[in-house]
């Protein structure tokens, strides 16, 4: 009887003896306990499987028959009498002969090795440049901006051009539409308990595909303002010229956050210690219908019950003690209404000017109410125009326009002390 390697072609012509001879050589190896041959036969096949070899005198072919070879001869002792054993071993033997392996390994040996240049890279995807109006913001010939504004203790500017003086303690939303969302936390200051100021400035650049991915960028008036986004980036990436971005005006104290699909521009101050926060944004996104305002600051304003009468609250302020310049004073609203004018501040920032320092006992607060007019006249200027050009607080309520002819003696007694402090 003649038996068969399991890669001899006679296999595929018998398939009938093939059974019966598995089933002969499972025996036969069951009774031989520790012979491998079986082991080293099904290597020899998933080796050529893997490799995807067919039988011709190759190198790999070769090296898989040499190794088929030794892995049979390590088991050798242990299948003495082993007919599957002798037979594949005479198998392996005459094909390795047959195809004269001996040489072909050897010249294989010999000659240099083959360098296969590794394929070339794929080409960089580089995505295709965006139409510059597809990320520009296209608006109505008579579309025209419109400017929030918070600052001080806290001051709200509405985009409808409304000034109110507020008393708002913990977060509050300042704008909220398709495109952007921005909070304000507000905390206590001073000695005044009602007295409270911006400490921590959310905004939300939302995702806008293919403008922008959502962005979000936070400001703490107790640390430098950062330079860019939470997530490091200082723009939505390599389209930021059709995007959204960071700009550091002056590092650590005032940023800019620009968005050019909707045409906006926030600009975030930290003044005093505390935060103070402008916005322009066309003036058809900015005004919302009266069901989704909620309590957006820059749309509605504050609640009447957070409204602060702040002539009326000037109007029996006495005498406040602080510190100005390293020294002790006594401020009284003449005295302050003096200190503000040097700010150049006029109309509703003046009254906010002199306000925040009595209010809060701290005369460099007095610096929001000039930054935030400064920033109005840069992103609205044609809103400063409209401001009335005064220069003397808003009237008490009840009281007539302007200042008291009463005040003149103690109006000359605060310049004089004005004088000496800045000497």
């Amino acid at each position: 009887m003649q038996f068969l390697s399991p890669f001899d072609p006679g296999i595929r012509a018998a398939p009938l003896l093939l059974l019966l001879l598995s089933l002969l050589l499972t025996g036969l190896s069951a009774a031989a306990g520790e012979c491998r041959s079986e082991h080293c036969s099904r290597e020899y096949e998933r080796s050529r499987e893997r490799l995807q070899l067919v039988e011709r005198p190759e190198p790999n072919t070769c090296r898989l028959l040499g190794a088929f070879s030794d892995c049979m001869r390590k088991t050798k002792r242990a299948c003495r009498g082993h007919l599957y054993f002798h037979t594949n071993m005479g198998i392996v033997e005459r094909t390795f002969r047959k195809y004269d392996c001996r040489r072909i390994l050897a010249e294989a040996a010999a000659a240099p090795p083959v360098t296969r240049a590794p394929p070339p890279p794929p080409p960089p995807t580089v995505p295709a440049p965006l139409d510059d109006s597809v990320c520009s913001y296209r608006a109505a010939a008579a579309a025209e901006p419109v400017v929030c504004s918070l600052f001080g203790d806290p001051h709200v500017r509405t985009f409808g051009g409304e000034f109110q003086t507020c008393r708002l303690l913990g977060a509050w939303p300042l704008l909220d539409n398709a495109y952007l969302a921005a909070q304000v936390t507000n905390s206590r200051v001073g000695s005044d308990e009602c007295a409270t100021a911006p400490t921590k400035l959310t905004v939300i650049v939302k995702h806008n595909e293919p403008c922008t991915g959502q962005l979000t960028y936070e400001a703490r008036a107790n640390e430098s303002l950062p330079r860019a986004f939470v997530d490091g980036a200082v723009s939505s990436g390599a389209r930021s010229q059709h995007s959204a971005a960071v700009t550091t005006l002056v590092p650590g104290l005032h940023v800019a956050i620009t968005v050019r699909h909707i045409n906006a521009t926030l600009e975030i101050r930290r003044v005093a210690g505390h935060l103070s926060f402008s916005a322009r944004l066309p003036r058809e996104l900015a005004e919302q219908p009266e069901a989704r305002r909620g309590l957006q600051l820059c749309s509605r304003g504050c609640l009447q019950r957070e409204r602060v009468d702040y002539r009326r609250v000037l109007s029996s302020v006495g005498r406040v003690d602080a510190v100005h310049a390293g020294r002790p004073v006594v401020l009284t609203a003449e005295l302050v209404t003096d200190m503000c004018r040097q700010n150049r501040v006029i109309g509703p920032y003046l009254d906010a000017c002199v306000f925040d320092a009595l209010s809060t006992g701290k005369t460099a607060f007095m610096e929001a109410a000039r930054e935030a007019q400064r920033d109005l006249e840069r992103l609205l200027p044609q809103a400063l125009r409209q401001l009335p050009n005064r220069t003397r607080l808003g009237s008490p309520v009840g009281g007539a326009p302007g200042r008291p002819a009463a005040a003149a003696p103690l109006l000359a007694a605060a310049a004089a002390l004005w004088v000496l402090l800045r000497r």
